[in-house]
């Protein structure tokens, strides 16, 4: 049987597949295991792997100086959060963590995903964000109409 739709050797294909993976990460129990998984397949694929934090803006940040500290209080929760989260033993103290403040999370995904040349996005079904539209998450929603990548929903 022949693999000819693949366009080359079967096996390089896929190890070049995925060379960049980014996992949308809130802190709720989807998006801990979405870690989990994004992980894993990146240790098995050899790819980079980013966590993007999506968090609203903070009210009382008005200056660059403002923002920084609220950026900094973020990371400080989630390294927290991933500490006692049961994150990934092999992913040790230098994880690639971003933190957003955006009001969208979906779209702070799929343009820092386009942004930045990632091929797949891991996410969690459901995050902070409960409510549901079609049986799936609004910001999944979107974020599969949206994205020209592959996702993953843990």
């Amino acid at each position: 049987m022949s693999n000819d739709w693949a366009g080359g050797d079967p096996a390089t294909e896929r190890s070049h597949m995925f060379c960049r993976v980014l996992v949308g990460y809130d802190g709720s129990d989807g998006a801990q295991g979405a870690l989990r998984i994004a992980a894993a397949l990146a240790a098995d694929l050899g790819a980079d792997l980013r966590v993007l934090v999506v968090a609203r803006p903070p009210a009382h940040a008005e200056t660059p100086e403002e923002l920084e500290q609220a950026e900094a209080a973020e990371r400080e929760s989630l390294s927290l959060g991933l500490g006692t989260a049961g994150q990934p033993t092999h992913l040790g103290s230098d994880l690639d963590v971003r933190v957003v403040f955006a009001d969208d999370p979906a779209r702070a995904l799929a343009e820092h995903a386009e942004e930045h040349g990632f091929d797949l996005v891991v996410v969690g079904r459901h995050g902070r964000e409960q409510a549901t539209h079609r049986g799936i998450g609004r910001s999944l929603d979107e974020l599969l109409r949206r994205g020209g990548f592959p996702v993953l929903v843990a």
